[in-house]
């Protein structure tokens, strides 16, 4: 979503290791066509290094279909290599009402499905 002043809409990316020994990808701004890259191009670099990698949306302001597509595809694509991807549960609100509204909670959070 671009600000209607011309500046480009961002991706932030914060990386740390949580206890239990997975590399926390922390979102925040926006996550849709314009930055989509970015995250798919970290994933890839973190599925070579057969790293666990925990998805941290919790201060994601906006995410588009482009960007709940990426969270799809990298789950889905984590599931058949067999490694650990997950998503974790608390998310914004504006991304909760996006995966209420697509129906695709069950799939990153299949326990509570």
């Amino acid at each position: 979503m671009s600000d209607p002043n011309g500046s480009q809409p961002q991706l932030r990316i914060n990386e740390q290791l949580d206890h239990d020994g997975a590399l926390r990808l922390a979102l925040a701004g926006e996550l849709d066509l314009a930055v989509i890259d970015v995250l798919d191009d970290r994933l890839v670099a973190l599925k070579q290094e057969g790293r666990r990698v925990r998805l941290d949306l919790a201060e994601l302001e906006f995410i588009d279909s482009t960007g709940v597509r990426e969270l799809l595809l990298a789950v889905a694509d984590a599931g058949k290599d067999g490694r650990d991807l997950e998503i974790d549960p608390h998310v914004s609100e504006p991304v909760s009402r996006v995966i209420e509204l697509a129906g695709v909670g069950s799939r990153f959070w299949p326990e509570t499905g």
